[in-house]
């Protein structure tokens, strides 16, 4: 098995799971407070958006700021290498709503444990980041 040695090596497959599902505009690195979301992302089709927390070892510190995601997203999932699965809390993430998805070496992902549609989002900062993630052009394949 390949292991994923840096955090930003989770990016380029994350982002290209998620515009397989759907979610084609998207930002990564959005500032929300002191947090950066490592992907924000919104689809059109499903009017949903998602936000994103990469970690490679750390998943209570992701788990964290998935939490204060929510205000801001639809759908909040952390994303690991998946040889990192064991050591994290999956009922804990469940209770909260929080999906986790994991990436192989092969950089494919594989959703693990579907989020929940947050309950604590507030209109006014999910609108301002469709609004800024429309006013650009759609990820590409």
């Amino acid at each position: 098995m390949t292991h994923i040695k840096r955090e930003a090596l989770l990016l380029p497959p994350i982002a290209a799971y998620a515009r397989r599902k759907s979610f084609r505009w998207q930002r990564p690195e959005l500032q929300f407070y002191e947090y950066r979301i490592d992907l924000y992302a919104f689809s059109r089709a499903q009017n949903l958006t998602v936000a994103i927390e990469l970690k490679l070892h750390n998943w209570r510190r992701a788990f964290q700021q998935a939490l204060v995601y929510q205000l801001c997203s639809d759908l909040v999932f952390i994303a690991v290498p998946i040889e990192r699965i064991s050591a994290i809390n999956l009922n804990l993430l469940g209770e909260h709503g929080i999906g986790l998805i994991g990436v192989f070496g092969d950089h494919s992902c594989r959703q693990l444990l579907a989020a929940s549609r947050s309950t604590v989002v507030r209109a006014d900062y999910r609108q301002e980041y469709v609004e800024m993630l429309l006013g650009g052009l759609p990820c590409r394949n």
